[in-house]
């Protein structure tokens, strides 16, 4: 994969949040991974002093309990930067595992020559600080709609959002995805087939 195609990813990406960012002081030091299906970008109780881009492909954050349940949590289509807040600003273990839910491709770099190049330019910064508001807005929906939304309107949204996976991810992974347990998603499946 050609790694100036991909720098040019990211830089088309910031631009959609704010324009007038200076790229040609942008240096960045990339490494590019290419997942295949199943496999992690970050292993929950990792550190990683790296940022990633997703390119291309779906990834999952997911998280394992004590018990070794799994819970997915979030799940991201390219292109997208993913990552462990957590683990890059505090270098603590992440919480969670990024896996890849297709084939997909990323790359990473150091968050703290990302974060220094960044802050140097107030129209980078902005694109960045709007990248986050539009997470926040995100988690915002997702714990809405967990609360107000009943367990079929949260399937149905999730067909929506990701209808490429409604017949494809294994029903464990989209029953904690929507807050449910695979019984009750077999249960609301059957009911969306048999209503008129």
């Amino acid at each position: 994969m050609d790694k100036q195609y991909l720098t040019h990813q990211l830089m088309h990406f910031f631009d959609q949040y704010q324009q007038g960012i200076h790229w040609d002081s942008l240096t960045l030091e990339i490494k590019v991974h290419s997942l295949s299906k199943g496999e992690c970008l970050l292993n929950q109780g990792e550190t990683s002093a790296n940022m990633f881009f997703l390119s291309s492909g779906l990834v999952r954050y997911y998280s394992l309990s004590e018990s070794g349940k799994e819970y997915t949590q979030t799940l991201a289509k390219a292109p997208k930067l993913v990552g462990s807040t957590r683990a890059l600003t505090l270098a603590q273990p992440a919480s969670f595992s990024i896996e890849a839910v297709v084939d997909s491709v990323a790359f990473s770099f150091s968050w703290q020559s990302f974060y220094q190049q960044m802050s140097q330019d107030l129209a980078f910064t902005q694109a960045y600080i709007k990248f986050l508001e539009s997470i926040f807005i995100s988690k915002e929906q997702k714990e809405h709609a967990m609360v107000k939304h009943s367990a079929t309107q949260r399937y149905l949204d999730f067909c929506r959002d990701f209808s490429e996976l409604k017949d494809t991810l294994p029903k464990q992974q989209i029953a904690s995805y929507i807050g449910i347990t695979p019984i009750a998603l077999s249960r609301i499946r059957t009911q969306l087939k048999n209503t008129p």
